[in-house]
């Protein structure tokens, strides 16, 4: 009997878990967060000889975010380079709590007459 009822704890256990706890876990991650997060500027400023995008983001929601990941697009310079594709440039913040605001300054240097316009926002 002890058997028995241990073999339906464990089941009951593995339900729960598989059921509710992925659900919350897969819809937390893949749910869309952009309501949640608003960048609330971004420039470009000289750091250590290079020129990069810098700003902050907000978190308007009540839950933390460990990773956010901000996205521009750099337009096109005239010249030369004026056939190729639009570049992108990514900014990354981490910990972002309920309620915080975070400065984030983007990966790579861009080019110092660079333009830039905000593309998107991504977290978990």
């Amino acid at each position: 009997m002890r058997k028995i009822l241990g073999l339906i704890a464990v089941l009951a256990i593995g339900y729960y878990i598989r059921g509710v706890v992925w659900n919350r876990v897969v819809s937390g991650v893949t749910e869309n967060n952009s309501d949640c997060l608003a960048v609330l500027g971004s420039t470009t400023t000289e750091v250590d000889g290079g020129n990069y995008i810098v700003g902050n983001v907000q978190n308007n929601c009540d839950r933390s975010f460990s990773n956010v990941t901000v996205t521009f697009k750099l337009d096109r310079t005239q010249g030369v380079s004026e056939s190729f594709s639009e570049g992108g440039a990514y900014a990354y913040v981490r910990d972002v709590k309920a309620g915080e605001s975070r400065e984030f300054k983007s990966a790579l240097p861009v080019a110092k007459n660079a333009t830039f316009r905000f593309d998107g926002i991504n977290a978990f």
